[in-house]
């Protein structure tokens, strides 16, 4: 025995169109498309009448009875099968109080014809309103000239919607354009040239030929115009040119400076590298680590900093420093005295100074705000005063040449020492000596 006539023994699947007891409404309109459970599965509009959804079962105010069967299946398209169940078997909710009753009419009542309907409103008009409107809107634009605005009964023509008046000043204008692109065909286009370079009828044998649309229309040149014209654009070529080479020479020259910065930087004695890890980009970002370095690559501070409150971890994702690594650490004010020695009447390179700089200006703010400065952000701008700091990163970029057209200057180049004091300082002098060597890629 088949699944579909054990459904139908059982008594849980609605009889067949066949059957001459069954009520009409409790006839399937069609054959189950699946089965599912041992129940069928209809298509949309295929079930008996009778049957409900869930959702319907609440409209209608009731609710499944405990334990209460599913009868079918009703399949859609984009939410799947929902069952259906037979609503004389449901449970009647209770009343809905008066007060939701009127809230809920007056959600589906049409603001304007008053009348309550189906769906809900929201204060908008019902489609039957809308549409009336909508006519009216259309009848009196037919009526209204597209030209002055002006509102008679009659519609106006349906080819201009416009009045007299209007049409014969639209009229006009047709005309003065197509005076005036047929003037523009038939003239030289040089600069203040009135000379006729083409006649009236070879334009409208243009017009009327039906390939016109692929072959478009370019107004001819007096031979006067046309050398001044060449001569002209000769000229602005040349101009070009000029100064395309003026700017491959100051690129040049420019290039060559950054160059002779680089090896006077490191021929430098006096030079040192800083770099430092933080927490953050954040304006109060702390240092967790310091690095300087001398010229000739000798450390002079490596070491890891206490920065007095937790690492984010987006920030330990970056340099790999942890609150562990950390915990047993010199906090900025134990390591100022060995930077101050270290920076002192030296030259400082920093990459990216001006955000090395900010970091250093807040830990000296914090320093000497728990040391009881009268001024502790004046303090901290002397210490950096007594510093000389320059920076790296702007003219290697320079010296790059990689240019944004949307920022108007060289693109900012990575530093690649990855992310750790010692390494970004040691990456900066690599650079330096990069700078130093000439390139030619650079000066192009």
């Amino acid at each position: 025995m088949s699944t579909a006539t054990t459904a139908r023994a059982a008594g849980t699947v609605p009889a067949s169109r066949e059957s001459a007891d069954q009520a009409p409404d409790r006839v399937p309109r069609g054959e189950p498309c699946d089965w599912t459970d041992g129940l069928p599965v209809y298509r949309w509009g295929q079930a008996p009448a009778y049957l409900r959804t869930q959702t319907q079962l609440s409209q209608a105010r009731l609710k499944l009875a405990k334990d209460q069967p599913k009868l079918a299946y009703i399949r859609t398209h984009k939410y799947g099968d929902f069952p259906l169940y037979d609503p004389a078997a449901a449970v009647k909710m209770r009343p809905l109080p008066s007060a939701v009753k009127k809230r809920m009419e007056a959600a589906r009542t049409c603001q304007d014809c008053g009348k309550v309907r189906e769906h809900v409103l929201n204060g908008r008009p019902c489609s039957q309103c809308w549409e009336r409107a909508q006519r009216a809107r259309q009848r009196e634009r037919a009526r209204t000239c597209w030209g002055c605005g002006a509102v008679r009964e009659r519609p106006y023509p349906a080819s201009h919607h416009r009045c007299q008046s209007c049409r014969r000043a639209q009229l006009a204008e047709e005309r003065a354009r197509k005076a005036e692109s047929l003037r523009w065909a038939i003239t030289c286009p040089g600069r203040d040239c009135s000379v006729q370079t083409a006649s009236k009828a070879e334009v409208r044998r243009w017009k009327a030929d039906p390939n016109a649309i692929y072959r478009p229309w370019n107004p001819r040149w007096c031979p006067p115009c046309e050398e001044r014209e060449e001569r002209e654009r000769a000229e602005a070529e040349q101009r070009s040119r000029e100064r395309a080479e003026a700017e491959r020479e100051a690129r040049r020259r420019r290039v060559l400076e950054l160059q002779e910065w680089a090896a006077a930087a490191l021929a430098d004695e006096a030079l040192v590298v800083l770099d430092t890890e933080t927490t953050g980009l954040d304006p109060e970002a702390c240092v967790v680590e310091l690095a300087v370095i001398s010229g000739s690559g000798d450390v002079l501070l490596d070491t890891l900093v206490n920065p007095g409150r937790p690492i984010p971890a987006d920030a330990s994702e970056i340099h790999g420093i942890t609150d562990e690594a950390v915990a047993s650490a010199p906090t900025f004010g134990q390591i100022l005295v060995s930077l101050t020695a270290a920076l002192d009447g030296r030259r400082c390179l920093i990459w990216n100074a001006p955000y090395d700089k900010g970091r250093l200006r807040w830990e000296l703010t914090r320093h000497y705000r728990a040391g009881g400065h009268a001024d502790p952000a004046a303090s901290a701008a002397a210490w950096l005063d007594g510093m000389t700091l320059e920076d790296a990163m702007v003219p290697y970029s320079d010296w790059y040449g990689d240019w944004n057209d949307y920022f108007g200057n060289y693109q900012w180049q990575p530093l690649g020492g990855g992310h750790r004091a010692l390494g970004d300082v040691r990456a900066v002098l690599d650079r330096l000596r990069e700078m130093a060597t000439p390139v030619a890629s650079s000066v192009d």
